[in-house]
């Protein structure tokens, strides 16, 4: 399965990896897990920032 994630999604995920100690305010349904992981995935593997994280 491809991610194909929505403008708001890709904002959301930039958001988060320039602001270290953020949160994520969205509706139900609007994709915060996936936004989440994929911060995440970016920061453990593409930068090597992270080693630990708290959701």
């Amino acid at each position: 399965m491809k991610y194909c994630p929505h403008d708001y999604q890709r904002f959301a995920t930039d958001f988060v990896l320039e602001h270290p100690c953020c949160g994520l305010i969205l509706d139900m349904g609007l994709g915060k897990s996936v936004i989440t992981l994929t911060a995440l995935w970016k920061l453990l593997m593409d930068s090597f920032d992270a080693r630990r994280v708290l959701v």
